[in-house]
């Protein structure tokens, strides 16, 4: 039985090493990209205001971003965009969030496959509204992000999830695509 499962075996396996082969040549490896994304933020806050009094802010929104980078081979590119954080509130509490942000971007290529991670940072400004009051900060922060994009030729669908030091805690789950010229 073993003797007639090996031909089946060893002809799956080209079939997928040969795919694998043809998309991976398809795989644009540098260049200028363009791209878009679209999911949730989830920003957390916590602490004690003289107008608030101590609280604890926990919310989500819709979020969305766009992003061009430069691509340098397959392994490192840097990359740089404009982002919306939506407007989560809660209980009266609305914090309407949006940044700049540039990173460094590190990849492994795994045929049409791409796992990355990114380093760098976040211009980001906020305007608060409660009870009538507004009240606006903003700031120059760290931020790091990993994801996993799937290439074919010049197009990539992409997912990630990002975190921003921006309040207590900011993250942006996120899918979306590139197009690399």
């Amino acid at each position: 039985m073993m003797n007639s499962l090996t031909p089946l075996t060893t002809g799956v396996a080209l079939v997928v090493l040969t795919a694998l082969g043809s998309a991976s040549a398809l795989a644009k490896d540098e260049g200028f990209y363009l791209g878009a994304s679209v999911g949730s933020a989830n920003v957390e806050q916590k602490g004690s205001d003289p107008d608030l009094g101590d609280f604890k802010f926990d919310e989500n929104d819709f979020a969305w971003k766009v992003f061009a980078g430069y691509q340098f081979g397959p392994i490192l590119a840097i990359e740089g965009g404009y982002r919306d954080f939506g407007s989560p509130s809660a209980t009266g509490l609305n914090i309407d969030p949006y940044g700049i942000d540039v990173y460094g971007v590190a990849g492994v290529p795994l045929g049409p496959i791409r796992f990355f991670g990114k380093v760098g940072g976040i211009y980001w400004d906020a305007d608060t509204r409660f009870d009538g009051m507004k009240d606006s900060d903003d700031g120059f922060e760290v931020a790091a992000g990993v994801g996993l994009e799937f290439e074919l030729g010049s197009f990539a669908i992409r997912g990630e999830v990002e975190y921003m030091d921006i309040f207590d805690q900011t993250w942006m789950y996120t899918v979306g695509a590139t197009y690399t010229f």
